[in-house]
């Protein structure tokens, strides 16, 4: 049985009816992610459902029995109900596709149908609030029809109304978080004065639990909210005093919705469709119309404010925050499954990928003093063969890869200007006749004009030495142009125990700055220390995706 330290349902007023055995579908979202551990610490016979993975899903929850089964599969479907008693169902498609709604409804016919021939006692639907006798969107209409399309059937359908839901995986939480974080200006348009009463995912948890654990919830149609009712500007500015952030918010006469949405797109890492979706959610009020549900598993839940302080150290149990690029669906968020960095598709892209994202794994080497980086430049050149007299001031950045060092090396060899891995809308690199010894880099790609800098080839190491214990390769340039960086070096070598590298490899990447021929590094004036920054953060994104690539890769290479 699972630990209840972190548990959400550890004081919830109902007992554990062990007796049902539960199918969780969604279990890849973040719901589903964060329900299935409450339930396994109560002692619940689990099934849980996905489309694939099951590996991943039986190392993760050992005690609990997986199937692979899709919603549009009735034959799939039908065994996957198959000696259960109660079923969550925590499955919605957010894209904005034209059949989304269709699909939605079909899954739900397909969902009742095997449920009914299956015999299952009850249903638990978690859907969104929103007033049926209003305008609402296509996404609060769609869940609508979906909770009318389960209860068609005879089996009782419990159906959860809630609004936004504010935990570290959900969408809504992401986009309200990373907008303050990036965004100084806040020009609110007519529709963020609607009101919302947003919801902590630790209560919907206990709502969700306390409903299979209270058969008065069978049925019934049941709002839950928080405690505080808020417009959406009232929201990102709490959230703005949580993380004290200065912000200047600004109401605006403007309300072009496709307009918002690029400008969230480009500052948060939600996706393009789910963004979309939410966002024409709020122009309606999503409020609790009923309160039955606080008679039924009395307790206070959380204000908006606690729930987004818990919001910030807590990582999902299940699942990492939804990415763009990925599938977006089972509630907006996927499994933590290996896959390679989401193509850049245009400058925007390359913005939001680049320079506004922050990885959470660092990878800037930071020295206490001149005399420390000095001596490690020293020791990196010396390595690499450079003149050390030359270049004294390096930028290193290093990051662990789990990969050997001989496939990442061969990731660093197919440098190109179509990689995912580098930002080719605002500085596309150009390789002649694919090979590597001579690279221009274009400024956002402009071909046709001056180079911002060119590398030329000192030392391409293909083969490490055969008395080196650290089985190193690199590229190293020299560099010239309109960037001051006098060196740059790509380099790869095992990890070395005795420094606490856990991976299986160890990528630096390690530029020689040189401004215009003034090296001191105390001497940096404004404009270089602007380079070196916006070098920091763009190598810092490069380097986590290179190494999502590696890893990637290298587990597709051992699966076959």
């Amino acid at each position: 049985m699972a630990s209840h330290s972190d548990q959400y349902c550890i004081d919830l007023p109902t007992a554990p009816a062990t007796e049902n055995k539960i199918l969780v579908t969604g279990a890849s979202g973040f719901i589903g992610g964060e329900l299935i551990p409450e339930l396994i610490a109560r002692g619940y016979k689990l099934r849980i459902m996905v489309r694939s993975n099951v590996a991943m899903y039986r190392e993760r929850w050992p005690s609990v029995e997986v199937v692979v089964a899709d919603v549009l599969d009735y034959s799939q479907l039908k065994e996957a109900l198959e000696g259960i008693d109660c079923a969550y169902y925590l499955i919605h498609s957010l894209h904005s596709a034209s059949r989304f709604q269709e699909l939605d409804a079909l899954a739900a016919r397909n969902f009742r149908q095997a449920a009914e021939e299956n015999h299952l006692k009850r249903i638990i639907y978690l859907g969104s609030l929103g007033d049926p006798e209003s305008q609402l969107s296509d996404h609060i209409r769609s869940r609508i029809k979906v909770a009318e399309e389960l209860q068609k059937g005879n089996i009782p359908v419990t159906f959860l109304r809630a609004a936004v839901i504010i935990g570290s995986g959900s969408a809504s939480y992401q986009i309200i978080h990373h907008l303050v974080r990036n965004c100084p200006v806040f020009l609110f348009p007519v529709w963020a004065k609607s009101k919302c009463q947003p919801i902590a995912i630790r209560d919907v948890i206990r709502y969700l639990v306390g409903c299979i654990e209270n058969k008065e919830t069978s049925g019934k149609v049941l709002d839950i909210g928080g405690q505080d009712i808020l417009t959406y500007r009232d929201m990102i500015k709490i959230e703005a005093q949580i993380i004290r952030k200065k912000r200047l918010f600004l109401n605006s006469g403007f309300s072009a919705m496709s307009i918002y949405i690029r400008m969230i797109n480009a500052l948060t890492p939600v996706d393009h469709d789910l963004i979309k979706v939410l966002l024409e959610s709020c122009t309606n009020d999503v409020l609790c119309l009923n309160t039955d549900i606080k008679n039924m598993i009395p307790y206070e839940p959380l204000s908006y404010r606690e729930a987004l302080v818990n919001a910030l150290p807590i990582e999902p149990k299940g699942n990492p925050i939804h990415k763009k690029g990925n599938d977006v669906s089972q509630l907006g968020l996927q499994p933590q499954v290996l896959g390679p960095p989401h193509k850049s598709m245009g400058f925007i892209s390359d913005i939001r990928y680049f320079l506004l994202h922050k990885p959470d794994e660092p990878t800037l080497v930071h020295f206490d003093s001149l005399a420390e980086r000095e001596n490690y430049t020293f020791r990196i050149l010396q390595r690499l063969g450079v003149e050390v007299t030359t270049f004294k001031i390096l930028n290193v950045h290093k990051i662990g890869i789990n990969a050997p060092v001989k496939n990442v090396f061969e990731e660093l060899l197919q440098w190109n200007g179509d990689s995912s891995c580098w930002p080719n809308h605002i500085a596309k690199v150009v390789n002649r006749n694919n090979r590597l010894e001579n690279l221009s880099i274009y400024l956002f790609g402009w071909t046709k004009f001056i180079p911002l800098f060119k590398l030329s080839a000192i030392t391409i190491k293909k083969i490490p030495d055969a008395v080196g214990a650290d089985n190193a390769r690199y590229l190293l340039y020299k560099c010239r142009g309109g960037y001051p960086i006098g060196i740059f070096s790509m380099y790869v070598r095992s990890s070395i125990a005795d420094q606490n590298e856990k991976e299986q490899s160890q990528l630096f990447l390690v530029v020689g700055f040189n401004f215009y021929g003034k090296e001191r590094w105390s001497n940096r004036n404004l404009i270089n220390r602007m380079w070196e920054a916006i070098h920091d953060r763009v190598t810092l994104n490069v380097m986590n995706r290179f190494k999502q690539l590696c890893e990637w890769r290298f587990d597709k290479f051992k699966k076959g």
